[in-house]
């Protein structure tokens, strides 16, 4: 049996999607919301020399200004050398007592005012880092005398191995096999460390935690002991009869106990987590005029950028076709000509789809949430003939202020549910479901199925209870049983 080999050219013409760095950089802005476009924008005009913020004045205004600024620092600089060599002056820095001024360099706040023009730091030196859970923990071990080296080496290793919660991640007998020591010793350590402030905190389970806190505030009866250890989970479900019965003693006093155990705190280390509040800032504004809405870009922070003509001006003396300035200049300004064009098509697609947005909504911005209709990307996207894919990104983490307060560009696009003869949009159904429960009484809460027959009976919407607890659980909406209020 022969195997023959042959070569051959074989021609395939095929088709394929390529996506230039050019394409790939306006498909990426198109998704940034504004904070984030002029982060980006500031990285490129320190990466790009020919980039530059454009204004309206005049090279003339330009050459006066810099003119001005120059004469005016030369004034003061002869200003300054002519009182530097006065003879009282020249007295008066000897004897000058400099000591509290160099103390006080730094980090305080008048000495921020010495500072002049460009010279001047940036607004937050004078911050001060906000204190950790685990800075507050370290600051309290190091001032506790009871503790050896090794001691001190075990409850640095405690610290660094608790969440954000307050809980130990890492087991003691980890902790043990990991400093070589006996697991003794390191639980001896942590039971001194879970009565740091705050009380509770390196605890392993929610259990031990609220135990913790019982023993530090001497409430730690029997009664309390039992519930906490034995009946958590009907605890959650505010089932006090049942815990009531198991024990065996009255539900008042069952009652008496919970309130004293709702006192204490299930996160203790949660009070030390730095506030994590991001600002929104809105894309688009959308007014009533003359009866009207009108959609206005938010373009107030956003630079207005130009290539510099001087880096222009190099490009054109150098006419030869292999010089490294001139290529350069040329790669750079090429950059700079898309970056502003594809700022100005983000601008541009982000207005088309808020004004197709308004004319679909226009019932919400005119009568507010609950005129919200059914919407979906597709509808925007044939109405302003792009891509469903082009809209889902500019409504990525957008937002508008409108005149019924400021939401995500997101939020107008909901599913559709029946109504009646006609459907609503879920959002709309949502906040009823908000609405029912803000005026349930504390005592007796608004169960799922009871909410859906006053969907049904109320606003003549269909729904099924597996579908109210999806929205409930969405809005962070706890079960009826959970937010029933006894005490």
């Amino acid at each position: 049996m022969s195997i023959s080999l042959n070569q051959n050219i074989r021609l395939t013409q095929t088709h394929q999607l390529a996506l230039t760095p050019q394409l790939q950089q306006a498909i990426k802005l198109l998704q940034l919301n504004q904070v984030e476009l002029l982060e980006m924008v500031s990285q490129e005009m320190v990466t790009n020399p020919v980039l530059e913020e454009s204004v309206d004045r005049g090279l003339e205004d330009f050459e006066l200004a810099e003119r001005r600024q120059v004469e005016s620092d030369e004034r003061s600089l002869r200003e300054s050398m002519d009182s530097e060599n006065r003879p009282e002056t020249r007295e008066a820095i000897r004897e000058a007592d400099w000591q509290p001024y160099f103390e006080q360099r730094g980090i305080s706040g008048s000495a921020r005012a010495g500072f002049d023009g460009d010279e001047r730091p940036a607004w937050d030196y004078n911050l001060t880092k906000p204190t950790t859970l685990i800075d507050h923990l370290l600051w309290q071990l190091q001032l506790t005398p009871q503790f050896s080296e090794l001691e001190l080496e075990i409850g640095e290793a405690i610290i660094y191995s608790i969440d954000e919660d307050g809980y130990l991640e890492a087991s003691v007998e980890e902790l043990a096999v990991r400093l070589d020591c006996e697991a003794t010793l390191v639980l001896d350590v942590l039971r001194r460390i879970q009565q740091f402030d705050p009380v509770g905190v390196a605890a392993r389970s929610l259990e031990e935690c609220l135990l913790c806190q019982m023993i530090h505030l001497g409430i730690d009866c029997e009664l309390n002991r039992t519930i906490v250890k034995d009946h958590l989970n009907q605890l959650k479900t505010k089932n006090y009869r049942k815990i009531a019965r198991h024990i065996g003693v009255d539900e008042e006093k069952v009652r008496e106990a919970v309130k004293v155990i709702l006192t204490l705190d299930p996160k203790p280390g949660a009070r030390h987590q730095p506030d994590s509040t991001q600002a929104v800032v809105p894309e688009v504004f959308v007014y009533k005029r003359d009866g009207n809405f009108v959609v206005v870009l938010n373009e107030d922070r956003l630079p207005r950028l130009g290539v510099s003509s001087y880096y222009q001006g190099i490009v054109e003396q150098h006419k030869e076709p292999n010089n490294l300035t001139r290529n350069y200049l040329t790669e750079k300004i090429r950059a700079a000509q898309w970056l502003i064009k594809s700022i100005e098509q983000r601008q541009k697609t982000i207005y088309k789809v808020m004004v197709s947005i308004v004319k679909f909504q226009y019932d919400f911005f005119a009568r507010g949430v609950h005129y919200l209709k059914p919407l979906v990307l597709r509808d925007v996207a044939d109405d302003i003939e792009m891509h469903e894919s082009t809209v889902s990104r500019v409504t990525q983490g957008k937002y508008v202020q409108t005149p019924h307060g400021v939401f995500e560009l997101k939020y107008f696009f909901n599913s559709s549910i029946n109504q009646g003869g006609g459907d609503i949009a879920s959002a709309s159904v949502k906040q009823k479901i908000i609405e029912y429960i803000n005026r349930e009484s504390p005592t007796e809460p608004l169960s799922d199925d009871t909410i859906v027959k006053l969907l049904e009976k109320d606003q003549e919407i269909r729904i099924a209870r597996r579908t109210v607890a999806k929205y409930r659980n969405q809005l962070g909406i706890l079960a009826s049983s959970q937010r029933k209020k006894i005490l």
